[in-house]
């Protein structure tokens, strides 16, 4: 038995025996058991590949979703000066906010904010609500007066809208150290499951707080789910490369005959926050986790980041739909997203779980590969990529799946290191082809190796099973995955400058709240740095052969990662003689790792001051080349 199983068992011997005797309450969630069949409300808001939207556009993470009669009740993380927010719907769509259902919390409760979480996040999270006889109750985490660890607790109300009032003066899972319990980092994100009559406490013990194991939990409950009634079983813990510290946000049910159990991973704060799933044949496992995620951020354009902190719920039809929430563009607030979540994926084993907002997604692992290699990758989507495309008959041909006939994008997960004979970062070429119809070129900028980007190529896909062919052209590129969706490419940026060009130095220009760097890699040994601050900008003089548009090519670095690790773009306003000229996009390329923005803006003959002002993360400027 391995170090952290004997740690786990025998710190939940101690935790057992403690939780009998405290004062406890648990909660009960939507039918196990849920057809395939999709609701259409569901597909409303979920059914674009890559085209959803917030159904609440707020602040309202970690949701809940519990269907009463006709009424659909959300519940979400404290927010705005709720403990516990609240909203309803009759179709999943259109909510209505409510009064906070749990205005008092229970004694045991202390103070604590949690900045990264929101400004009035004051560590009251992830709540869920099951009904009992007699009324309902609503589960909840919040910061334990004894120490500062995260506990759940429990409340209790004769309505599905509250108001809650606590059950007892303990929290029912605190495996924080105090109390005589065992420490494991506190517990959070409390959901249940309810078979052959017996109630069941999912629960995370809060491990990545403190460098302990993060593990997820099953515990019985007694029928009103006010004491736990048995010792906890571990089902899963952090153990996969793409998780990271954290596995949370338990959701388990039942589905053909098999249980599922659904979870987030990874830093909540960002776009490596996902959500996996693991499956298995009993109640208490073994669980085998899927080796692709659910749902990740690359699946959905940016349009959500951080997909997690997931509910199931069921539809009015019977269908399923998956509730989750995601940061918005500015990582201000966690907006709550519905989609339909179907049971198959064409090409995997019969009860795969798909999300139909998001991209279906292809391993270029399990294509034809010739004169390459499959190559084990932690930072690949499936753990696995396809390297070695280094010879003139490499390729990798890959069977990918169009819900209908039509136009559709392929989203090419790639990296590219390719380096010319001085060490520039340079682009590679593959050529695609898609039904053995004729083949096109497809550019893959240079990112860096293990920096995972995405290069689209619209085609038209037949309804059902499509080959896909990428081989080597030019450079050298590793293949990790192929995304199918509908939405078209965004718009593909402009040509590079034919004409002669003359280079402009940024560090020659008016440098406002930044810095200048001395840089042996970049053009002319100096470049602009510290371009950190709302008002960071770089002005530049140029000259102008002749009137109207023009393109410009803008040589730069982005290294930018959000709060959880993720590689995200960078963006820059861009005026011309203090006109507005739009807003320039910077892809991720790694620091030190030069490339080339191609911009189209208007010039007048003569002397113009072109300006580049901070929007979004960071980017460092080398030059500017004008015709």
């Amino acid at each position: 038995m391995d170090q952290h199983r004997k740690h786990v068992q025998r710190l939940v011997v101690a935790l057992t025996s403690l939780a009998l005797v405290l004062t406890g309450l648990v909660a009960a969630g939507p039918s196990a058991a849920a057809p395939s069949r999709v609701h259409a409300a569901a597909h409303q808001v979920g059914a674009g590949n890559g085209r959803i939207k917030p159904v609440i556009n707020s602040n309202f993470a970690d949701p809940s979703v519990l269907r009463v009669g006709r009424v659909y009740h959300a519940y979400a993380t404290n927010s705005g000066g709720q403990n516990i927010q609240h909203e309803t719907s009759t179709d999943l769509v259109h909510w209505t906010k409510r009064a906070d259902v749990l205005p008092t919390l229970g004694a045991w409760v202390g103070p604590c904010t949690f900045t990264p979480g929101g400004a009035t996040d004051h560590c009251v999270w992830a709540p869920e609500v099951t009904p009992v006889r007699g009324g309902y109750v609503l589960y909840y985490t919040a910061r334990d007066a004894l120490a500062p660890r995260q506990c759940v607790g429990a409340a209790f109300s004769r309505s599905a809208s509250g108001p809650f009032a606590p059950i007892g003066t303990q929290p029912l899972v605190c495996p924080d150290g105090e109390r005589g319990a065992p420490n494991l980092g506190g517990a959070i994100d409390a959901s249940t499951y309810r078979e052959h009559g017996q109630l069941y406490l999912l629960w995370k013990s809060d491990g990545n707080c403190c460098s302990l194991p993060a593990t997820i939990f099953l515990q019985p409950l007694s029928a009103d789910g006010r004491t736990l009634t048995g010792p906890a079983t571990e089902l899963i813990h952090n153990d996969q490369p793409f998780e990271k510290a954290v596995v949370e946000a338990p959701k388990l049910v039942k589905h053909g005959g098999r249980y599922y159990l659904f979870y987030s991973a990874n830093v909540f704060g960002g776009g490596n926050y996902r959500t996996g799933y693991a499956t298995a044949t009993s109640l208490t496992g073994p669980y085998t986790k899927s080796r692709t995620e659910l749902m990740a951020t690359d699946q959905f354009h940016g349009r959500v980041i951080g997909p997690g902190g997931e509910d199931l719920v069921t539809t009015p039809s019977g269908g399923t739909a998956i509730v989750f929430h995601g940061w918005d563009p500015t990582y201000s607030y966690r907006a709550m997203y519905v989609s339909a979540l179907d049971w198959s994926t064409p090409g995997q084993p019969a009860g795969t779980p798909h999300v139909v907002a998001a991209d279906r997604r292809f391993q270029a692992e399990d294509g034809t590969v010739t004169d390459a290699r499959v190559v084990a990758d932690d930072t690949a989507s499936g753990l696995a990529k396809v390297g070695g495309l280094d010879n003139a008959d490499s390729s990798v041909t890959v069977r990918v799946w169009a819900d209908r006939a039509g136009r559709s994008t392929l989203g090419i997960r790639y990296d590219n290191g390719s380096t010319d004979a001085d060490g520039v970062g340079v682009p590679a070429t593959d050529t695609i082809t898609v039904n053995r119809r004729r083949a096109d070129p497809l550019t893959l900028p240079n990112t860096a190796w293990g920096n995972w980007q995405t290069a689209e190529y619209r085609t038209v896909l037949h309804r059902g099973w499509n080959t896909v062919r990428l081989a080597k052209s030019t450079w050298y590129a590793e293949i990790d995955a192929i995304d199918v969706y509908r939405e078209a490419p965004a718009r593909p940026a402009p040509a590079a400058p034919t004409c002669a060009t003359t280079r402009y130095e940024a560090e020659s220009g008016v440098v406002t709240d930044a810095r200048v760097v001395d840089d042996a890699l970049a053009s002319g040994g100096a470049k602009v740095g510290g371009l950190d601050h709302p008002d960071s900008s770089v002005a530049l003089t140029v000259q102008a052969r002749r009137s109207g548009l023009t393109t410009i090519a803008v040589r730069y670095g982005n290294g930018s990662l959000d709060n959880s690790g993720y590689p995200v773009a960078a963006t820059d306003a861009v005026t011309v003689n203090g006109r507005d000229a739009g807003v320039l996009t910077f892809r991720n390329t790694t620091w030190d790792n030069w490339q080339t923005a191609n911009y189209r803006l208007r010039l007048h003959a003569g002397t113009n001051t072109i300006t580049f002002t901070k929007k979004t993360f960071y980017t460092e400027l080398d030059a500017v080349d004008v015709c």
